[in-house]
Order: C-alpha cells, then sequence, then structure tokens
C-alpha cells in the first residue's frame, strides 16, 4: 500500500484518488483537536482511495512535530496492520513531514510531492530550509511546475534523475459530453457572449485587465465565479460596478463544471509574481477540458505549454484584444490533461524505484 501524507487539499487529493485507481492508497488526512472537531467526519473512501482521518495534539506539525509526527506514524502502522496492508511507499506533500522521516524504516521508498511555492508564504523562510533537506532525502520529487523543479535542481542541487514535474490536471466531468456549445449558463440572465474567471477572486488577478474586457463593445457578460474578498481593493471594487461584471462568488464544487463549459473564452489574467510564475493553475486544465478557447498572461509559464488554445499576453490591449478573436472559437478534446493520466506517469517512476 502507498501512504500518502497529507490529502487535507483538493489538490493534493485529486492526484492520489488517480492513482488509487491503479494501487491500494491510504490518504491520511491529519488535523489537530480543534479543526478536526470543524470539519467533522469524512467519508470512509475517496473513490477507491482510503481515507484515514487522524486527531492529533495541537502544534503537531511544528513546535510538538517531534511528538506528533511519531504519534502519526504509528497510528498508520497500526491502520495498515487493520488492513492486512504492508507499506510500500511513504509519500510526503509538505516540508513539515521530514521529522517523520527520520522514523520510519531506512528502506522504505519515500517520494515529495511539492504542489506549493513555500517560499513565497511570509515567514516560511523555515520551510523553505526544510524543503531543501527533505528533497536531498527521499528518493524521487513530483513538482508541479517545471520552475518549481529547476529551482530545486538549481538551488538544492538535486540530481536531476530523482526529479520530475507532474502538473496539475482536470477531472472527466470537466469535458462536455453532448449538446450544444458552449453550454447553458447555471444563471439566468447573463448576456453573451460570456467571458470570465472561474476560481478564488483575489490579488493574484489583474482586475484593470479585467475591467479593460468589461467594456469591449462586442461583450456581453464578464463572469466572476468564486470567492471574492471581504475588503476587495479599489481596483476590484470598480470592476464590480461595471453593468457588465457579474459577480456570482464561490459555487459548489460538484456543480463547478458548468460554469466553465457556459464561457465562451476562459481568462486567467495573472498579475506577474514570481508565485504565479511557478504555479500550475488548476483552472487552466479545466478550461482546457471545457474546449472553450482561453486568454491569460504571460504571468504564468505553464499557460504558455497549450499552442493555440492559449493566447498569452503580454499587456492589457494585447489581452482585450485576443478576447474578442477568441469569441467563436472550440477546440476538440485535449488529450493528457486529467488526473488519471498524471496517475499512470507517477506509476511510471515508481515502478522505476521498484514500488510495488
Amino acid at each position: 500500500m502507498i501512504v500518502v501524507c497529507d490529502i487535507n487539499e483538493v489538490w493534493r487529493k485529486k492526484p492520489f484518488a488517480a492513482l488509487a485507481e491503479k494501487k491500494e492508497v491510504l490518504g491520511v488526512s491529519p488535523a489537530d483537536w480543534f479543526v478536526a472537531r470543524r470539519r467533522g467526519n469524512l467519508p470512509a473512501l475517496e473513490g477507491a482511495m482510503h481515507l484515514f482521518p487522524v486527531v492529533l495534539p495541537p502544534s503537531w506539525a511544528s513546535r510538538l512535530s517531534g511528538i506528533g509526527q511519531r504519534l502519526l506514524w504509528k497510528k498508520i502502522v497500526q491502520k495498515c496492520k487493520s488492513m492486512n496492508q504492508s507499506i510500500d511507499a511513504l509519500i510526503v506533500t509538505s516540508p513539515h513531514y521530514l521529522p517523520m522521516l527520520s522514523m520510519i524504516p531506512s528502506d522504505l521508498k519515500t517520494i515529495y510531492y511539492s504542489s506549493d511555492d513555500y517560499r513565497n508564504y511570509e515567514g516560511w523562510g523555515t520551510v523553505a530550509a526544510m524543503e531543501k533537506e527533505l528533497v536531498e532525502r527521499v528518493d524521487h520529487s513530483f513538482f508541479v511546475s517545471a520552475g518549481l523543479m529547476q529551482r530545486a535542481i538549481e538551488e538544492y542541487g538535486v540530481d536531476p534523475t530523482r526529479v520530475s514535474v507532474s502538473m496539475n490536471a482536470t477531472e472527466k466531468r470537466f469535458f462536455p459530453t453532448s449538446g450544444t456549445l458552449p453550454g447553458t449558463p447555471p444563471e439566468q440572465g447573463l448576456k453573451r457572449p460570456i467571458v470570465g474567471v472561474v476560481g478564488g477572486i483575489n490579488d493574484r488577478l489583474d482586475f484593470n485587465i479585467l475591467k479593460r474586457c468589461a467594456e469591449l463593445p462586442g461583450l456581453g457578460t464578464l463572469a466572476l465565479v468564486g470567492p471574492l474578498p471581504a475588503e476587495p481593493s479599489a481596483e476590484l471594487q470598480a470592476l464590480l460596478e461595471h453593468p457588465k461584471c457579474k459577480a456570482v462568488g464561490r459555487q459548489p464544487h460538484d456543480t463547478i463544471h458548468q460554469w466553465f463549459q457556459c464561457l465562451d473564452v476562459g481568462l486567467i489574467p495573472y498579475v506577474a509574481s514570481e508565485f504565479n510564475r511557478m504555479c500550475s493553475p488548476m483552472r487552466l486544465f479545466d478550461h482546457l477540458a471545457s474546449g472553450s478557447p482561453v486568454v491569460a498572461t504571460t504571468a504564468c509559464d505553464q499557460c504558455g505549454a497549450y499552442g493555440d488554445r492559449v493566447s498569452v499576453c503580454e499587456d492589457a490591449q494585447s489581452f482585450s484584444e485576443a478576447v474578442l478573436m477568441r469569441i467563436g472559437d472550440r477546440f476538440d478534446r485535449c488529450e493528457g490533461i486529467t488526473w488519471n493520466d498524471r496517475a499512470s506517469e507517477m506509476i511510471t517512476v515508481m515502478e522505476e524505484l521498484n514500488i510495488a
């Protein structure tokens, strides 16, 4: 069995739920007493993946990591024994699990799955140092972007044969199955053409570019589909007040694919930042699955990897012009962008590591 610590975030749960369709996977979901009480009971399974919620003392991943992670590892071993499963490999998803690596059998295969750029979080310098030590310790590391992987090679000095890229991906439900495309918007009253942003509406986005798009004479609706900040910036507030802008707030995860499929053009207007450059936006792959064209800024390297499906623009003028030009375009199925594709790629690496 492959043990994954942890699958508490959706972008960590999805790749290993897909992996569980091909191998036995135990997805560990640790939380301290207070978090566990708020989140309530978790389902026993996530698809084919076994979920294992574990309640630990506060500070189990920081100040009391030595005690907390020793307890966590003990519970994992006990759980696997109760399932009559041996542990073939341990996958960790955060540098916080570095102490655990000193507690496991020395011959147990270990993998690091890096889905975040920790050095871009305030006060996380120590965690970045932990990541370097973690990458040096494990048998292999997966990074969600080429930028993160290349930085590990250059700054951590890791052997390039011990790292690889496993980008984020999409689910099958984001691919249209039938009917006229683009699809019907989940909310009535949206005038076509509809272009929009789906995902967090936050300071990672360039709201001035979006306002310029809203002002296009040929546009019907600019949809903002996602949670808004409690205190919008002046730029976001100006956008929200535009008559063509429709902010629908956070939408249920189970139906969010309908918003991707109803757009004439998907927008990824990231601002230039190190965090955005290194990221692997799940929204990119959801847009690609929907068959609609995408217009993006140059801020994210990964957006430039999909040819004619994504127009990558350097400024507000070229961005807004591209939006009008792409209205009416539709694409056939985009291959190689599902979580199952990523799981197959990970299995190839695991087989090279002799992980059963």
